[in-house]
Order: structure tokens, then sequence, then C-alpha cells
């Protein structure tokens, strides 16, 4: 990963794992409950990946969906509709759109760009159309587009933290001027 994107990915972990906690589900019980849902996948693949925080949005909706944990109320319409995970993140996303109609896509790349999070409107609008993001895609838009609810899951000081850290990254650092006379 480059850049800001392990802290990203740190608090997209954190995210579920704490989920995991909070409900007392262990990653075992997870596949278990997700094979038992019809999504087969091993204890150690769900482990890896939500221990490195690579994982789409819809997957995290899905772990929400089935450990019966808490969401923000302005979700339930996505979280309930019909179709996949990767189809309700979709859903989702938009709906937090819909609520900031100032926002359009080339002001989010503006946006991510702020905090060193390179995205094309036109790839970010086909990806968030198709519900194929990162659950960290998620986690940056809260922060510059000011997304309600997601501090249900991580703590929106670390948000701002890592938001601030992009920042920075932005920012050359002036060398102190030469003694040259």
């Amino acid at each position: 990963m480059e850049g800001n994107d392990k802290e990203w990915a740190a608090l997209a972990s954190r995210a579920i794992r704490g989920l995991l906690v909070r409900k007392g589900v262990s990653v075992p019980r997870l596949a278990s409950e997700f094979a038992r849902h019809g999504a087969s996948e091993s204890a150690r693949a769900l482990e890896g990946r939500m221990h490195r925080g690579t994982f789409r949005f819809g997957f995290f909706l899905q772990v929400v969906a089935t450990i019966h944990a808490d969401y923000p109320p302005h979700w339930r319409q996505a979280m309930t509709s019909a179709g996949n995970w990767d189809a309700r993140a979709s859903h989702l996303f938009q709906a937090e759109l819909a609520a900031r109609p100032w926002l359009n896509w080339v002001e989010i790349g503006r946006r991510l760009a702020s905090i060193s999070e390179n995205w094309d409107p036109d790839a970010l609008s086909a990806a968030v159309s198709a519900g194929d993001f990162a659950a960290t895609l998620f986690l940056q838009c809260s922060v510059v587009c000011s997304f309600q609810g997601i501090e249900l899951f991580v703590d929106q000081s670390d948000l701002c933290e890592a938001a601030r850290k992009g920042a920075a990254s932005l920012v050359e650092i002036p060398r102190p001027k030469s003694d040259r006379a």
C-alpha cells in the first residue's frame, strides 16, 4: 500500500473487528453464519481480509447484517433493499450523496484529493454505481463529505486524524534557507 492507504485500511480493520468484539462473534462463527446464508468463506480467509482492512464496503454491510449489529437509522432502506451486498453498498453511497445535492463526482474527487486520495470523477462514479468500492473509500468520504453515522463503527477523531495525515502529505515542507552570503 502506498501513502496513507495503510492508515485508512487500519481504520477499516478496526471498525469491522470492533463490531465482532462488541457483538461477541468470533471469526469462525461469522464464517459459519456466512455459510448458513449461502456465502462460503473460510474463517482464515475472513480473518486475513479483516486484518488487512482490504475489503469492499458491501462486505462490511454484509457483516453488519449477519451479526445483527446496529447501524445508522438512515441506512435502513439500503440495508433492507433487494440485490446483493455490492448493490446495497451502491444504494447507500448514492443515498448519502442525494442528501447532499451540492456534491457531484468532480467535487467529491476534489475533496478526496485534498486528503491525498486521487480519484478520476468518472472512475469514482462507475465504482460507486457498481458497488465496487473499498470500505476505506466510504470512510474517506464520511470525512470529506460529512456522511453521518459512521461514528457507530469508528471514532470521528480517528477518521479526521487519517484525513489530516493525508492532507499533510500534500504539503511540501519548506527547506531552511542556506546561509549563503
